[in-house]
């Protein structure tokens, strides 16, 4: 509950800044700053390369060793991001249709991605050593782009530039709190191991496996549309998005509590299955308690909030309200799989999903425009879900998963209680 209400300050802060530059720069502006974020995001995921789950992961698994773990992983992140952002350059000025304007726009996110990738090196290493730190830093970012969103909407200086410029600003912000609070519960200083780099670049192959086809279900709508409808239609249906993920980032906090807790376990209990049960419910009643009122009171509600010119995202919350409860939903139980070292059932569910993704939108982009980007999200996030819960049910007790292997003793048997008997052997020799 208490993730929950930090990750609800954040979103509230984030909604609040998203309204304020809807409403200042109206939806063609709003459109083009959708694409940028849009695209900002596959950036990150591709300099990624999985590492802030994998970090996650073995901090929580292997607390022994958190440091090395972050310094070697923040190496790797550095290499990767570097590359990524090249890319990013290079493609700016076609993503930006040959705005000057644009492009500069995308060309100031694309260097924030560094600072965010920096920053995802301590931020997630803090949730499986302090989750409350890590609350905190997660709501840094968006708490104070909101208050600088503000401040340049009041002197009237709110520009599309202004915007990316608040963005990279507040994660730099989020990166120095993530750092200092690394300091205080000793995740830093540490120093890059090579040992180190397979096991989080197998498991950070793992996670990207299932983060392309997420990313691409999340945002291959924004990202088609950023290419084929004119801006003010991305922009209305940016809105209708936003509003539709709401719950998304309060839901999220029970799977992100409940991933570190998992992995820490060496076989599935009772209480490892009431968790599930437990997360998976109450994400799926939180959900619905949000985008229910949603749907009854958005034909006023968005024309109050973000003015007249937004009435057409109405019917596309209608059709995304569906597609909000699955993606919460799958947002958990993706969480809950990694924990029990399955990231790869989450890969091939977001592919599978992916597929009918471009099928839908291939058949019905041109007959219905922004409409059939909203009904093949719905679609991908139902089949995800359903896909990933049919296998989350199934998962044997003792199963290791596509995670990370036990060590294994010379003779090349496995040593599946390694952990307990080192233990043992600690407690023989203080009682020796």
């Amino acid at each position: 509950m208490r993730t929950a209400g930090y990750n609800t300050v954040g979103t509230l802060s984030a909604g609040l800044g998203g309204v304020i530059i809807a409403r200042a720069v109206g939806p063609t502006v709003r459109g083009e700053y959708a694409a940028i974020t849009a695209w900002f995001a596959v950036l990150l995921m591709a300099g990624g390369m999985g590492q802030p789950a994998a970090l996650c992961f073995y901090v929580a698994r292997d607390p022994s060793r958190a440091r090395e773990y972050v310094a070697t992983s923040r190496s790797m992140m550095l290499v990767t991001g570097l590359v990524a952002l090249g890319a990013g350059m290079l493609l700016a000025p076609l993503l930006a249709h040959g705005s000057t304007a644009v492009s500069s726009g995308y060309r100031i996110a694309f260097g924030a991605s560094i600072i965010s990738l920096v920053g995802a090196s301590y931020t997630y290493s803090l949730q499986a050593r302090d989750i409350s730190r890590w609350n905190v830093s997660c709501t840094v970012q968006p708490v104070i782009g909101l208050a600088a969103t503000v401040v340049l909407w009041r002197l009237g200086l709110l520009t599309l530039d202004a915007a990316i410029l608040v963005l990279g600003v507040s994660l730099l912000m989020q990166l120095v709190w993530a750092y200092w609070s690394c300091r205080r519960v000793g995740l830093v200083p540490g120093r890059t191991c090579p040992a180190l780099v397979r096991p989080l670049a197998t498991y950070g192959a793992a996670q990207i496996a299932a983060l392309t086809p997420a990313a691409l279900n999340e945002r291959l709508d924004q990202l088609v549309l950023s290419l084929t409808v004119p801006p003010a239609d991305l922009g209305r249906y940016a809105i209708a998005v936003s509003l539709t993920w709401l719950p998304l980032t309060a839901v999220s906090a029970i799977g992100y509590v409940a991933f570190p807790r998992l992995a820490a376990e060496r076989e599935a209990t009772a209480a490892t299955r009431r968790l599930q049960r437990l997360a998976i419910l109450s994400s799926a009643g939180l959900t619905l308690a949000v985008l229910v009122p949603l749907g009854v009171t958005a034909p006023w509600l968005v024309p109050l909030v973000f003015g007249a010119a937004y009435r057409g995202a109405v019917p596309l919350i209608w059709i995304l309200i569906p597609g909000g409860v699955f993606l919460s939903c799958g947002q958990v139980i993706g969480n809950l799989l990694r924990g029990r070292s399955h990231p790869a059932v989450v890969a091939w569910a977001q592919g599978l999903a992916v597929v009918f993704t471009v099928a839908l939108l291939f058949a019905l982009l041109p007959f219905l425009g922004v409409y059939a980007a909203a009904i093949a999200s719905t679609v991908s996030y139902g089949i995800t879900t359903t896909v990933m819960l049919r296998r989350l049910l199934h998962l044997p007790a003792h199963a290791r998963g596509s995670g990370p292997r036990e060590p294994r003793s010379p003779s090349g048997r496995r040593n599946v209680n390694i952990s307990i008997t080192q233990e043992e052997v600690r407690r023989l020799e203080i009682s020796g």
